[in-house]
């Protein structure tokens, strides 16, 4: 059998991921109890549900090399001992087809399977069970309209085959909840239409019941002719699950020691009476139709037994691996739970969150990480207690040690392995870009996601949380979602795709697929401004609104230490302040440079009454050039980087505060905004004027704003605004601005998002 090397890498994985969330001896001992019904020899389209033959194929050989199969009997009577296997699994199959002889039996004993088949006695040598005579008629009957209305049954379509499909839907649906004598009649009529009684000997036959059970696949009952339970009175329903027993019974000459309730829904297929039923019977358990894991908590007489219907072999393990980790777990706590207290002085347990985010101390090439890091120090007083994902500090080309002193010493930080591609496998800044994608940092996901897993198993988070950038956040985080079912809130931040990047071909693809993987199956999406919700709002118009919110970056009043800004000087030189990275494009400030020139050349300003610093520009031999290219180099200052609080002290000092932030980034704001506002000072905005940052500026009140790319415009608004600060009339952010630009805001804001996610009161 080809046997790619993906596909090993998957059974890889799966195992990898197995041992670290179902260890041996974890828990009570949970095992996975898989349920089929009909094998095809191939697909059907009004067939989906069931497997072909190849699907089981790769079904069992997935069961066979990643988990534990096991007995189905022995698996329950090893619930609660401590002695399941990790990862164990049952194999169980129900109604009593022909295909689990003919095409099941042989691949189960290929990769030496147990299984259970649970068979309905009256089926056996028998015609087609209800369910299959409605399919076959249904894909018989002529195109056009199927009219049931005297049956009260309604009409419907046969024009297509997605009609067919949803014919056979509705009716099976509701087939299985009407009394016998209705559904008989139902049946005949849809025969009668198509002309035929279909039985196609889909069943089992007694013989092949024997030779099932000398084959080891062991037998257990499904009543007689599998009726809703509890649309029966006590009598029949009895007569049905003792009656089922004891005809299989007489068929292997042995005991029939498990029984599964027809159809299988808890509470509304089968009750109480009926699991009491199934234990005077002599039965040693029944199983459900219930979703997740058994354990040792749950009643013998209604296990769950469900099947996953992932479609890629990766995805199916994982569900396994899911429910038998997490199923049933993630409302609980532990000893590792924090407290508050409540005004009353009663104990207050907040439940967890789980943040996953590469920008976090001591990386320092990104002001990103004030937003996770704000989030870690202030949801604990919102409700929620937060725990952090990161990865190792050896990824992170820049560090600024210093800042580790503002992460919160009892928090939980996790920092899996990651290296950077650039700088760890390439040579002289060269390397393959398939090791790049989504970007270079792509190898933390690889120890993220096993290290996430364990963080979720011992703290039982309520909620998982991811910060873009870098895309390989999101897919950290979407594995953990698809791993342990949890809520996922993704904070895109900014657009992932924008028009000048990623660049690459390659690279704009995986970010594609990661981007619309993330928006479709996260619970709710951020975004940190109204045109970026807005965009992603207008490309997925099939997701409710409600799914995404807007929660804007902000400054933390702790790096300000409650520092007031410094007054103007009446007379002295002043001094305008941009902190952070300019680029080529987008932040470019050859126009400001420009616009400097002609006010120096007309006399306006000069080295004596004016000081411009570019505080960490990044490339500063690059800015440098530029500002001797202009000859203004007497009034600017191209700075190095220093701590974030001597950085803020800066901004205090300064006599007003510039932006850049050009057409590419209309859809972003930058995060030093709001420490501009905070810092109470005049705002030189040199921007497009159509773009988002132009926008948050108006509606704050600030008009000292030009197109950063006419050094005319940016001259004259400059004039007039350094004037403005000289006569002390310059427009500074209000009270009520900076209170709702505060972090602390900003993670009220989230927590608010959080419990929206889980149902939670506030």
């Amino acid at each position: 059998m080809h046997d790619s090397l993906s596909a090993r890498l998957g059974r890889g994985l799966i195992r990898t991921l197995g041992n670290t969330i179902a260890p041996h001896g974890a828990g009570d001992g949970r095992v996975c109890i898989v349920n089929y019904h009909r094998i095809l020899e191939a697909k059907d389209p009004l067939l989906e549900s069931e497997p072909d033959v190849a699907t089981f194929r790769w079904q069992m050989r997935l069961l066979a090399e990643c988990f534990n199969v096991i007995p189905l009997y022995d698996a329950v009577q090893l619930i609660g001992t401590g002695r399941m296997p990790p990862r164990a699994v049952c194999i169980t199959f129900d109604d009593g087809y022909r295909s689990v002889h003919d095409l099941a039996l042989p691949i189960l004993q290929h990769f030496k399977l147990p299984a259970t088949v649970f068979v309905t006695s009256g089926f056996v040598g028998g015609d087609n069970m209800w369910n299959d005579r409605i399919i076959e008629a249904v894909q018989n009957l002529p195109a056009g309209r199927l009219d049931l209305s005297e049956l009260g049954l309604g009409t419907y379509s046969l024009a297509s085959l997605d009609d067919r499909k949803l014919t056979v839907g509705r009716l099976t649906e509701a087939s299985k909840y009407l009394p016998p004598q209705a559904r008989f009649d139902l049946i005949k009529r849809l025969e009668l239409m198509v002309g035929d009684h279909l039985d196609h000997g889909l069943m089992l036959t007694p013989e092949m019941v024997v030779n099932l059970d000398r084959a080891g696949i062991e037998i257990g009952a499904h009543t007689i002719s599998h009726p809703i339970l509890t649309s029966l009175d006590d009598a029949s329903s009895r007569m049905e699950i003792e009656g089922g027993k004891k005809e299989l019974e007489d068929i292997i000459g042995k005991p029939v020691r498990m029984f599964a309730y027809p159809n299988g829904k808890v509470g509304k297929d089968f009750d109480e009476r009926h699991t009491r039923m199934a234990r005077d019977a002599g039965f040693a358990a029944a199983f459900t139709t219930r979703v997740g894991a058994v354990t040792s908590s749950q009643d013998r007489f209604q296990l769950p037994r469900s099947r996953p219907w992932d479609k890629s072999p990766f995805m199916f393990g994982v569900r396994l691996l899911r429910w038998l980790a997490w199923d049933e777990r993630h409302g609980g706590h532990d000893d590792f739970d924090t407290h508050s207290h409540a005004p009353d002085g009663k104990i207050v347990v907040n439940p967890r969150v789980l943040l996953t985010a590469f920008h976090f101390p001591p990386q320092a090439a990104s002001s990103g990480i004030q937003r996770t890091l704000s989030f870690s120090r202030h949801l604990g007083s919102n409700g929620w207690d937060p725990m952090v994902l990161s990865a190792s500090p050896r990824a992170y080309g820049v560090q600024n040690p210093s800042q580790l002193a503002s992460v919160p010493a009892n928090l939980v930080v996790r920092r899996a392995f990651a290296l950077d591609t650039k700088r760890h496998l390439g040579f002289k800044g060269r390397y393959p870009e398939a090791l790049a994608l989504p970007d270079r940092w792509v190898s933390w996901w690889f120890a993220a996601v096993p290290a996430g897993l364990s963080m979720i198993r011992r703290y039982k988070p309520q909620v998982l949380w991811s910060t873009f950038p870098i895309a390989t956040s999101h897919l950290i985080a979407l594995a953990l979602h698809r791993i342990s079912g949890l809520p996922w809130v993704a904070d895109f931040r900014d657009p992932m795709l924008q028009s000048s990047y990623p660049v690459s071909k390659p690279q704009r693809a995986v970010y594609a697929w990661i981007e619309r993987q993330t928006i479709m199956r996260c619970t709710a999406a951020v975004f940190t401004t109204h045109s970026a919700r807005d965009s992603y709002a207008a490309r997925f118009p099939q997701l409710p609104a409600a799914k995404f919110s807007v929660i804007e970056n902000g400054y933390d009043e702790d790096g300000f230490g409650g520092a007031a800004p410094v007054a103007v000087v009446p007379g002295e030189r002043l001094t305008l302040v941009h902190s952070g990275v300019l680029y080529d494009t987008g932040r470019d400030p050859s126009q400001l440079f420009e616009a400097l020139a002609a006010l120096k050349a007309d006399g306006k300003v000069g080295a004596a009454s004016l000081r411009v610093i570019l505080r960490a520009p990044g490339e500063m031999d690059d800015i440098g050039t530029l500002v001797a290219k202009y000859q203004v180099g007497d009034i600017v200052k191209v700075e190095p980087p220093v701590p974030y609080r001597v950085a803020l002290q800066e901004m205090l000092g300064a006599d007003g505060l510039i932006v850049f932030q050009g057409t590419p980034f209309n859809t972003q704001i930058p995060a030093k905004i709001y420490e501009y506002f905070r810092a109470r000072k005049p705002i030189l905005g040199l921007v497009d004027t159509s773009g988002e940052t132009a926008r948050v500026l108006r509606t704050a009140g600030f008009d000292a704003i030009a197109d950063m790319s006419d050094s005319a415009a940016i001259g004259q608004v400059l004039e007039r605004l350094l004037g403005q600060i000289r006569r002390g009339q310059a427009y500074v952010a209000t009270e009520e601005l900076i209170a709702s630009s505060a972090r602390t805001h900003r993670a009220s804001q989230l927590a608010q998002v959080f419990n929206r996610v889980v149902n939670r009161d506030t």
